[in-house]
């Protein structure tokens, strides 16, 4: 029989549980975005945007990325944070490649972002910058908190089928993004795989050759535009949405130009599909909304394989969710 003295000690070890605080931060190469999930659970207004500077000299750039931590804390603190609470606070970046997401090192070079990061860690040199505010006599005390905080990388697409995955707890999903080229995941009961069931090592695909060209070159807008140029699909100054648009108006040329990009996208992922057999197709990226144009070629082109196709477009809420799930990933240290 349960004893009331051990209900009330088990009430108050849940009582006591801290308040797990994930600062997500997706280190675009126009914006930083920032938002903050407690428990788990996103507060959406806790949020903001500001310019990432990404050409910019290693220090502003790092100073940004505290700049928006600092602020995100400082709301919190101002607006739900009571001083009955424990904090855990831990911090999540989305960053592009390429980059060693495990050591926390920027590899970016001739991408025109971040290339003043290159070669640097920014695990370290974001802690170092925690450090020298926290001890600055003006600063308040909770920002010595961030000195100690797990600070985490990955892939944005990688985050994006993360977030995603939290609906579908128990599926096999390949998620494509689909935008200046393809970011890509293959995940398995929430976690991701890598170089099993004909997944490659890296777990993404970006850097697999199909044909000619690698598939990131192929697949997003550097490929839709070339693949329209070679088809005279498109004037000099038209863009992805531009073709998306003549297509539904029912022009020929752009009609058929994304009748082939579907075909091609198809014949690449089939022998992914095919060993690593998904429920579920997940695109994601201002290119799948334009799906309705290439549907049918793509399906066509997998067949006899057969997947369920779907678009989500809540992206960076994806990502955010991503990242938090990111620190329960057995790679996570």
């Amino acid at each position: 029989m349960e004893r009331d003295g051990d209900r009330t000690q088990e009430q108050l070890a849940s009582h006591n549980h801290p308040t797990v605080l994930t600062l997500a931060i997706d280190a675009g190469g126009t914006y930083i975005k920032g938002c903050l999930l407690e428990n788990g659970v996103l507060l959406p207004d806790m949020s903001m945007q500001t310019p990432s500077q990404s050409d910019a000299e290693a220090g502003v750039i790092i100073s940004g990325f505290a700049d928006v931590c600092q602020l995100l804390m400082e709301h919190y603190m101002k607006l739900r944070y009571s001083s009955s609470m424990q904090l855990e606070i831990r911090i999540g970046i989305a960053f592009p490649g390429p980059f060693d997401y495990e050591a926390g090192i920027c590899q970016i070079q001739g991408l025109g972002k971040y290339e003043r990061l290159y070669g640097l860690n920014i695990r370290t040199l974001l802690k170092q910058e925690f450090l020298k505010r926290a001890t600055a006599s003006q600063e308040p005390m909770w920002l010595s908190r961030l000195t100690q905080a797990l600070i985490l990388f990955d892939n944005d697409a990688t985050l994006f089928a993360l977030g995603v995955s939290r609906h579908y707890p128990t599926s096999r999903m390949l998620c494509l993004t689909l935008g200046t080229g393809l970011g890509s995941a293959f995940i398995k009961n929430r976690r991701m795989i890598q170089g099993k069931d004909g997944v490659p090592a890296s777990g993404m695909l970006y850097a697999e050759w199909f044909e000619d060209r690698q598939v990131d070159d192929q697949f997003g807008r550097r490929g839709i535009l070339r693949l329209a140029d070679q088809l005279h699909a498109r004037s000099g100054h038209e863009d992805v949405h531009d073709l998306a648009l003549s297509a539904s108006e029912g022009d020929a040329l752009t009609l058929r130009m994304w009748q082939i990009y579907g075909e091609r996208l198809g014949r690449m992922l089939k022998p992914y599909v095919s060993t690593f057999k998904p429920d579920r197709l997940i695109l994601g990226g201002q290119i799948s909304k334009s799906l309705v144009l290439f549907e049918a070629s793509l399906t066509e082109a997998l067949r006899p394989e057969h997947v369920i196709l779907q678009v989500e477009d809540q992206v960076l809420q994806h990502v955010f969710y991503g990242i938090d799930q990111l620190f329960n990933e057995e790679r996570a240290y």
